[in-house]
């Protein structure tokens, strides 16, 4: 097969002249120098001009090299034939086969237009994701690296020398010529060069005008400048805001943060509106932290690790505002109908949670569907049951005719606050309604596993054996008659008294279930609604090249050549990459409400619990920003 030189064309450039790039990894061409320089020594100079700009060193790190004047080129103009165009090269730098060269067209995007190329799939969770496009290699920063862990694992003093050698798995150095992170990075720069060269261009040449209008690529949507006044004005209140802000949150962070001593835990971690409270002083100082790294934007280095900014800002924006609109939506509904669902909802409350629990328990004291309970044990737990209940029914009831104000605030505070919060006072609401059910839960679940502790130990007992509790195992041991026989009447208590015990734990351990199910369908709405990713969703339907992931070849006809030629395209991020968190916080819901998990915890008597707030929220705030948020 015959070998040639790879040389990677920009698809807008249709004009001849000097050809600049790159050399390195692969020869690279940034753009075209048209009349206006002169001579060869005159592009080279123009070029070489561009040394004292504050850029310059951000791009030459970036880029791996200086750019340098790689030939001259040509084409054949037809004014009736549109589309890619293949240069004619006289290249005055050497090439590496001398078999000619093959023309790969690339795209030179704006940094304007937040749309570059990327070999790996850009991570949107955070900054410090692994891009090409993020990343600012040097000539040694990948070669290097892998040609150094290829020689020391080669060394001649290594005993595995000869037989590294022979090692797949150890990495390799590229081939010269591969496409890499360095040349992806080229292609993001060509533009930014080829503007300050323009800039830096004399505006005396006749041409001028005509080859910087050539020069110039296809308009495409910018998106940033529409939205550079919004981040301007953001920023510009930022800094009178900023200590306001900051101190809110600190005083928010601090009250979430309580120790409750009787229950044991943070107020966030017990309560809906503590945690919501935390989530938006969170997304604040997200905000306050993000604003200023957008507006101080360098040129066209790092696009990958601003657009990682700029999105997860704007979905955080957007995130908000879409709060509020469905708060206000939600608030409406619940201030035009607050009679009607304060009607419903005391109804439904006196009704479901106080006479159906008393009538479920009366049921259960008179040997239902033929079971034949312990009529005293069944007598007490019924009878305290039920006055447990109309004790707590005494204490709701009353406030029936508050029911129409609550609501009312619960609108109000929807529409300036947002659904999330109306959801999470309905969360702590829906807590606090069925306390009742808790109280009866956790006192009819701590006989029933006392019950069974018990029925361990007296099976431990018949089999001669006990549980050793400094040595945490089961050891042989001989009881006396006495004990055995103590035993034995024990086990027959607890055989005519766990059917009882069984029964209404059963009943009280399904109400607290319905509970958790409820509760948590409300906090995965809350988790989605706090972190679902619109914005991002839009870019990847609206402009795919602003969340690259990865890149490949299309074959594109053109008239002008009888071969198909390769033009270099980027592969739209996947649909899986976005919703990466989704998937995290999918798998700990489906491994937390597991039905055989739970179907285990109630047969072996444990805490039904809800899944903890913090395993299903999204931290937004990094290791450097969590520093002096503690500060």
């Amino acid at each position: 097969m015959v070998q040639t030189t790879t040389v990677f064309w920009p698809v807008d450039i249709q004009c001849g002249g000097y050809v600049y790039g790159w050399t390195e990894p692969v020869l690279c061409v940034a753009g075209v120098l048209g009349d206006v320089v002169g001579d060869e020594k005159g592009a080279s100079h123009t070029l070489h001009s561009l040394r004292s700009l504050p850029q310059w060193d951000t791009l030459i790190r970036s880029c791996g090299r200086e750019p340098v004047i790689l030939g001259v080129c040509e084409f054949e103009h037809n004014a009736t034939k549109k589309g890619l165009k293949v240069p004619e090269l006289k290249l005055s730098v050497p090439i590496h086969s001398s078999n000619g060269y093959t023309i790969i067209f690339y795209h030179r995007h704006s940094p304007d237009t937040l749309r570059f190329y990327s070999l790996d799939i850009l991570r949107l969770e955070g900054i410090s994701s692994p891009s090409a496009s993020t990343s600012t290699p040097t000539p040694t920063s990948t070669s290097s690296l892998k040609g150094k862990s290829k020689a020391q694992a080669t060394d001649g003093n290594s005993p595995y020398a000869q037989l590294s050698a022979h090692d797949f798995t150890l990495s390799r150095a590229p081939r010269k010529g591969a496409l890499d992170g360095v040349t992806i990075q080229q292609f993001n720069t060509a533009y930014h060069l080829q503007t300050l060269l323009a800039l830096s261009l004399p505006s005396t040449s006749p041409n001028h005008e005509q080859e910087h209008k050539e020069h110039k690529p296809t308009p495409t949507p910018k998106l940033l400048p529409k939205t550079a006044s919004v981040l301007l004005s953001i920023g510009a209140l930022s800094g009178v805001l900023e200590q306001p802000v900051r101190a809110c949150v600190r005083v928010l962070n601090a009250v979430t943060s309580l120790a409750i001593p009787v229950v044991g835990g943070n107020l966030k971690d017990l309560s809906a509106i503590a945690q919501q409270l935390d989530v938006r002083a969170e997304q604040a100082e997200f905000l306050l932290a993000e604003v200023e790294a957008l507006r101080v934007r360098q040129g066209g280095a790092r696009v990958g690790e601003y657009v990682v900014r700029y999105t997860n800002f704007f979905n955080t924006v957007w995130l908000i505002l879409n709060d509020i609109t469905l708060g206000i939506a939600f608030g409406n509904f619940l201030c035009e109908n607050e009679r009607l669902l304060a009607g419903w909802v005391g109804d439904g409350v006196e009704r479901l949670l106080i006479k159906h629990t008393q009538f479920l328990l009366a049921w259960l004291d008179s040997w239902p569907a033929g079971l034949k309970l312990n009529t005293e044990l069944s007598w007490f737990y019924s009878h305290t049951f039920i006055d447990l209940v109309q004790t707590w029914g005494g204490l709701l009831l009353p406030l029936s005719p508050l029911l129409p104000t609550l609501i009312h605030l619960l609108g109000m505070l929807s529409k300036y606050c947002g659904l999330t919060m109306a959801l999470s006072v309905l969360s702590d609401v829906l807590a606090l309604l069925t306390a009742h059910v808790y109280v009866c839960y956790a006192l009819s679940g701590m006989v029933y596993r006392r019950m069974l502790e018990t029925a361990g130990s007296l099976w431990r007992l018949f089999r001669g054996k006990r549980y050793n509790v400094l040595r945490r195992r089961t050891d042989s041991w001989e009881y006396d008659i006495d004990q055995l026989l103590f035993g034995t009447i024990l086990f027959t208590l607890l055989a005519f008294l766990f059917p009882t015990v069984l029964v209404y734990y059963a009943v009280f351990a399904l109400m607290r279930l319905t509970t958790l199910l409820l509760q948590a369908s409300m906090e995965t709405l809350l988790a989605f609604m706090n972190h679902f990713p619109l914005f991002a969703l839009m870019l990847r339907v609206k402009d795919p090249w602003r969340l690259p992931g990865g890149i490949y070849f299309l074959p594109t006809k053109s008239k002008h050549c009888p071969y198909p030629l390769l033009v270099v395209k980027n592969q739209p991020v996947p649909i899986s990459s976005i919703f990466f968190q989704y998937v995290k916080l999918w798998s700990r819901l489906a491994r937390h409400y597991n039905p055989l998990r739970l179907l285990y915890c109630i047969l072996a008597g444990k805490y039904l619990a809800s899944i903890p707030r913090y395993s299903i929220r999204y931290n937004k705030i990094t290791r450097e920003q969590e520093d002096v948020r503690q500060e």
